[in-house]
């Protein structure tokens, strides 16, 4: 930390405050969040909502598929680190992906 003075804010390569490009980071997470939940779950959620109604061999298949698609997605277990599987989120991140996540059932 050579030329900057204690407290001092970090810069990007480009000279922009570190911070800006974090939030940039984290609406773009969010964003892609929001729209697997739109797009992923939201719809799988609608066909095995009502348990009774539909047989438990497709219930699985839809609530694995959404799994599957998550992970294939980047956006399996946020709250985990990378050597076992997860994203390593930290607590910021973690909080705006819970965030959009709750929007939905599953």
């Amino acid at each position: 930390m050579a030329d900057r003075p204690s407290g001092a804010a970090a810069e990007n390569p480009d000279g922009s405050p570190a911070r800006a490009s974090y939030q940039a980071e984290l609406e773009q997470l969010r964003l892609r969040v929001r729209d697997f939940i739109d797009r992923v779950v939201k719809p799988g959620e609608a066909k095995i909502t009502d348990r009774e109604d539909i047989e438990r061999a497709e219930y699985l298949k839809i609530l694995i598929g959404m799994r599957a698609e998550a992970q294939a997605a980047g956006l399996w277990l946020p709250h985990m680190p990378k050597e076992f599987g997860g994203m390593a989120l930290g607590h910021v991140a973690l909080a705006m992906v819970q965030a959009e996540a709750a929007k939905s059932s599953y």
